[in-house]
């Protein structure tokens, strides 16, 4: 009897795989059960599937409910999926050398949109979030979306906007998970747009069906994952975006350093040179259109229109420099011909109502028959009637319900009368006032954008405002169309950038660039973001980039060191904001030199590992110092003390002193004084060392500023952005300090409430190498 048993047992156990279906690649297979769950991920030895939560091929969405598959068929090179509710999905299955193809052939019409996944593993050590890809030590599993209607991440609103910072790998409870969406946009809906604009008419497009998205699933070494995805690229005929030759993926090019500019016809070749001799891969300009939409230059800095900016585009390929613009994507300014003087109807809306009667060219109060699209107040506030805009204040709340502090023809749009009935149609727009396409308007802003490049022969071009494409209400399918747009129609290589990323933006994106310079001085600005930034970069293979930096006519050689000390501990790129009257910077030739210096060593992979590590600390302090053929590392130590005034006993001394220690033989000590806060002060600081030394300044340190005393005998007070403010003589220089312990002092009148807290650091080199190649 034990042995029928064991017996019907093992054969109910071979039923159930027989129901199910096994795909293989070469080193990568997918087990599907007889209910469409995914309960095998295996390379050729082990299951990487989370056994506890198996995942599934293929679930619908119908009125914001998810259905998973309750069963499974599986065909010659198909699988059809049965839903509750009498739906289908029939997949087709297609084994690729190096991976797996699903693709949607035929679906249920009333589906509103499909969950590719998730497909559920352990593996989890590293999460490539927007890439998707997961991986250990030992292997990687990933997904790619083959098609731009396809987005990779987690399926969230039904506008299919992916919103955070890349969701098509995420981690769970038991490792990690990958998964893809695609919306049904070929039926007309109303939806929340841009996760603001409630209740949008988005009128149904084309090519908008369930049908045709696809997916690739691979597993491999994780030293293969970009080979692998280069191979999907190419074959499925993704995006294949080269410069200089190379797959960006695996240029050495894509996070090379770059100057930010506003340069003109005239002053061109002075950046130029600049950006050449810094090593710059190229120069960007910040801000060279009067107008966004036909992108019309500056009359003030190109004279001669787009055959001026060509002309600054051939001067840079002739020193072997690329030659960019900024602009912000799809925005709309007041002043384009979209808007002004007769407005293109293809302006993107939030939706309408009618005039309940006719009006004049100069009424200011507009009745219309409902409040819907008015009530949401927005920076432009407007709303177009015919070929006029009109700005409105309010509306009432309740019927009759009528715009109230109406400018006509706001813009540069002519009033005119408008009769009964008349559409009174709400535009979206943006805190930067401008104005959006619709889904048709944006593929001719695209064509502009590309037809610029290639009038002009630019060759980088970052999608900043990338997020202003979701004003379509078409989701990441807009945002990434958008970017194909440019890209396909460009007529030669461009580097491209954005301000946010994308599963399917990945593979025509060189780099991503984030960290301003705008928010504090050289070295705070945005500091933690940068530094939160490089493990994003590395876990979804970008180039680890550190944003823009501002060098003013001010900035100190000592701060650019701290730059490019975390680009070589990172093997990162940057952006260096050079303006004219950064020009006149009295170091400007040593900072050159150290930028030169530190980018020869980087790139000449000098550096050690543990040394990379250390360089990434932004705490720590470094510089290179070269003589002959030799370079040089110095790793400086920081005493950092804070200085805390006290409600004392008259005659109570307010000096406070601290112990610190030299390791090394004679240096002299850098000394700064930082006043933290945003309201106080500090007068009169006296500054000692070892109880031999005392320097008092006749000075009043306001909070956010920072007295810095070097080995001169001059100390310098900066602002809170790291501008030298003046300079203040001292009568004793800083002494040299022989190894061995010793004792800083401090003291100042404040007051004990003030809000002004002090920071005194003393920095002192500690340790000397040698750079070997």
């Amino acid at each position: 009897m034990i042995k029928v048993v064991v017996v019907c047992l093992a054969f109910l156990f071979s039923m159930q795989v027989a129901l199910g279906q096994h795909y293989k690649a070469s080193s990568f297979s997918v087990d599907i059960s007889e209910t469409g769950q995914v309960v095998a991920l295996k390379d050729n030895t082990t299951d990487y599937a989370a056994a506890s939560e198996p995942g599934y091929l293929l679930q619908a969405v119908v009125k914001g409910v998810t259905l998973s598959p309750t069963k499974a068929i599986f065909e010659k090179d198909n699988i059809v999926l049965y839903y509750a509710g009498q739906l289908t999905a029939r997949i087709k299955v297609q084994a690729r050398p190096s991976y797996l193809v699903f693709t949607v052939v035929d679906v249920s019409k009333n589906m509103d949109a499909i969950i590719w996944g998730p497909f559920n593993t352990v593996l989890a050590d590293t999460i490539g979030n927007t890439v998707g890809v997961v991986r250990t030590a030992a292997y990687a599993i990933g997904l790619q979306c083959l098609h731009k209607s396809t987005s990779g991440g987690v399926l969230e609103n039904e506008e299919g906007a992916v919103f955070d910072r890349g969701t098509t790998a995420t981690a769970r409870p038991f490792g990690a998970s990958l998964q893809a969406f695609a919306i049904n946009r070929s039926v007309d809906r109303k939806i929340k747009v841009w996760n603001r604009w409630p209740n949008v008419p988005v009128k149904a497009i084309p090519d908008g069906a369930l049908q045709g998205s696809s997916i690739a699933l691979f597993g491999c070494a994780p030293g293969h994952v970009l080979p692998v995805i280069k191979t999907i690229t190419l074959t499925e005929q993704l995006p294949y975006a080269r410069w200089k030759g190379d797959w960006i993926k695996t240029s050495p090019e894509s996070g090379r350093p770059y100057m930010i500019t506003t340069f003109s016809e005239q002053n061109i070749d002075t950046f130029l040179t600049y950006a050449k001799k810094m090593g710059m891969a190229g120069v960007y300009h910040e801000d060279p259109f009067d107008t966004w939409g036909h992108f019309v230059l500056k009359p003030s800095l190109f004279p001669h229109g787009r055959q001026g900016f060509k002309s600054c585009v051939d001067k840079a390929h002739a020193m072997g420099l690329r030659l960019g613009f900024h602009t912000l994507t799809n925005f709309i300014t007041t002043n384009d011909s979209f808007v002004s003087p007769r407005p293109d109807h293809r302006l993107a809306q939030a939706g309408a109502a009618t005039l309940v009667a006719s009006i004049t060219p100069d009424v200011t109060t507009i009745t219309v028959d409902a409040d819907t699209y008015f009530r949401m107040r927005s920076d432009l506030n407007s709303v177009l009637i015919g070929d006029e805009i009109v700005s409105y204040t309010d509306v009432t709340a309740q019927a009759p319900y009528q715009l109230t502090g109406c400018l006509r023809g706001a813009f540069g749009t002519a009033k005119a009368a408008h009769k009964a009935n008349a559409p009174v149609a709400r535009l979206i727009d943006h805190p930067y006032k401008v104005f959006f396409p619709d889904w048709a308007l944006q593929r001719e802003i695209a064509d502009n954008i590309a037809r610029f490049i290639n009038e002009t022969g630019a060759d980088q071009m970052d999608f900043d405002g990338h997020e202003g494409t979701y004003a379509s209400g078409m989701g990441d399918l807009s945002f990434n169309s958008f970017a194909e747009e440019v890209f396909r129609k460009v007529d030669h290589p461009v580097v491209f950038g954005s301000s946010r990323d994308n599963h399917y933006f990945w593979h025509l994106n060189n780099y991503l660039n984030w960290g301003e310079p705008w928010y504090g001085g050289f070295r705070e600005s945005q500091s933690d973001v940068r530094m939160a930034n490089q493990p994003f970069y590395e876990n979804n293979y970008l180039p680890n980039m550190l944003g823009w930096f501002l060098i003013t006519a001010q900035t100190n050689p000592d701060d650019i060191d701290w730059m490019l000390a975390r680009a070589a501990g990172f093997n990162a790129g940057y952006a260096l904001v050079l303006r004219k009257e950064a020009l006149n910077n009295p170091q400007m030739e040593e900072i050159i030199h150290r930028i030169n210096t530190w980018t020869a060593a980087q790139r000449s992979h000098l550096f050690t590992n543990a040394q990379q590590q250390w360089l990434r600390n932004p705490e720590n302090d470094a510089r290179l110092i070269t003589s002959d053929s030799a370079v040089r590392l110095q790793e400086f130590s920081k005493f950092v003390f804070e200085y805390e005034a006290r409600v004392l006993q008259p005659g109570q001394p307010t000096l406070q002193s601290w112990d610190f220690q030299n390791i090394r033989s004679q240096q002299t000590p850098q000394v700064l004084v930082h006043a933290l806060g945003e309201e106080g002060h500090i007068v009169h600081p006296v500054v000692g060392i070892d109880n031999t030394l005392s320097i008092h300044l006749p000075i009043t340190l306001e909070a956010g500023q920072t007295l810095v005393i070097n080995n001169t005998l001059n100390a310098g007070i900066y602002d809170r952005k790291g501008r030298l403010l003046r300079e203040v003589p001292i009568h004793n220089a800083l002494p040299a300090l022989s190894a061995g312990r010793h004792q800083l002092s401090f003291d100042g009148t404040t007051d004990a409430n003030s809000p002004v807290k002090l920071k005194i650091e003393i920095k002192l080199l500690n340790n000397e190498t040698l750079l070997h190649s």
